[in-house]
């Protein structure tokens, strides 16, 4: 009964100076707002990447030329040895190893009747391609080794390519322009999406024979591959280190010549990104809910001086120390939490504009949600705590003097 007296006392108190509360709330309603709408942006973040990763696939494991993720001298890298067809090979045979996929990329102008393309992904591989890339094929049919063996000039195009050249003529058995060369299309495969703002779907595959006869062997290969059934990711890509060092000749005392890449390092540069977004973030919660707590210390100890005869008045007629004091704790929490209710209800709203507006499912979480509320009911504790012991300390005597 007395919490609820001194709850109702504190919102009729609040009540009365509905301008000056609102504007005191407006530094906790930008902080937690603030929290809101970048947790659940960085929480749709997630959800997008983590469909993009496994559109790619889960277990490849990547042997180039350079990382996917380069840090730095580009100089470096450039000037490694290719790796050849021959090292395909040569990984191929290690018994830790299942499928491999040799490819080779460049980038070409596509063209069709009166439509074309600028610099689009071309790729040549070999049939174990589709499985360990992810790829499914929508209409027709992937290349063979039939294909590979014979040389043939024949290809798969991407969503992408399939509506910006064919539109909605169906380009299966029709002949197209790569680089200059004709190639029958033979089958169009399932959308992929982006990843990391690259479209995954403007993207051509071609027979690894056929690519080289048509632009040329003098490149390094990349080769994918997965772990042999019951064999881990750790052991795959030990073994594999230990043959390309042997083949490469590489010394004891010098680092890899060529680069193992696998879903971990993207996954790691994605959380080094999300991890500076976090960072900001922190930032601007806490300056936002620095700069609310000091208004709302501001405000109370305003309050504190204006109603210091009726501090006076009810410690004369028995209110306790503690009495006085919860009350304008009570005053402080309420003005805080209620601000970081509005807060939430903005940065949720901005959620769900982001959501409707963008292709990021961004999505308020728990989390975020509880994380707005704990940081306003801190704040309105650590910056009421002063006002409410000063007025809770004053003798009910020269307040009741005070003019």
């Amino acid at each position: 009964m007395e919490f609820r007296e001194t709850f109702l006392s504190a919102l009729r108190t609040l009540g009365s100076h509905k301008m000056r509360s609102a504007l005191t709330m407006l530094g906790i309603i930008i902080g937690a707002g603030s929290l809101v709408a970048v947790m659940s942006l960085i929480a749709g973040l997630n959800q997008s990447v983590t469909a993009q990763f496994q559109s790619v696939g889960t277990d490849i494991i990547s042997v180039s030329h350079f990382p996917w993720v380069q840090m730095g001298d580009s100089d470096e890298y450039r000037n490694r040895k290719s790796i050849t067809i021959h090292d395909s090979d040569a990984i191929a045979s290690l018994p830790s190893i299942g499928l491999v996929a040799p490819n080779i990329h460049t980038r070409r102008g596509l063209s069709y009747g009166g439509e074309s393309m600028r610099r689009v992904r071309v790729s040549g591989t070999t049939p174990e391609y589709e499985t360990i890339d992810n790829y499914s094929v929508e209409s027709g049919r992937f290349i063979t080794q039939f294909d590979v063996e014979r040389r043939r000039q024949v290809v798969v195009i991407g969503s992408d390519v399939s509506e910006k050249l064919f539109g909605l003529r169906d380009p299966i058995a029709k002949e197209m322009r790569i680089g200059g060369k004709i190639f029958l299309v033979i089958g169009i495969l399932e959308e992929k999406g982006d990843i990391f703002g690259e479209s995954l779907d403007e993207h051509v595959i071609i027979p690894f024979t056929a690519f080289k006869k048509a632009f040329g062997s003098r490149r390094s290969v990349v080769v994918d591959c997965q772990p042999a059934d019951g064999v881990t990711m750790t052991r795959a890509i030990d073994d594999i280190r230990a043959l390309m060092r042997i083949r490469r000749q590489v010394p004891r005392d010098k680092p890899d010549d060529f680069a193992i890449n696998t879903q971990e390092d993207l996954t790691a540069s994605y959380k080094q990104l999300t991890g500076v977004l976090y960072f900001a973030m922190t930032g601007i919660v806490a300056l936002a809910l620095l700069v609310g707590g000091i208004g709302v210390m501001n405000v109370m100890l305003v309050s504190v001086a204006e109603r210091t005869r009726e501090i006076g008045v009810r410690k004369a007629i028995g209110a306790r120390r503690r009495d006085v004091t919860f009350q304008f704790l009570i005053e402080s929490v309420i003005l805080t939490v209620l601000g970081g209710a509005l807060g939430i209800g903005g940065g949720a709203g901005i959620g769900v504009l982001v959501r409707v507006a963008t292709p990021l499912p961004a999505a308020t979480t728990p989390g975020s949600v509880g994380l707005a509320v704990a940081f306003s009911l801190i704040t309105g504790i650590v910056f009421g705590v002063y006002p409410a012991l000063r007025a809770g300390r004053l003798n009910p005597i020269q307040a009741l003097s005070y003019e």
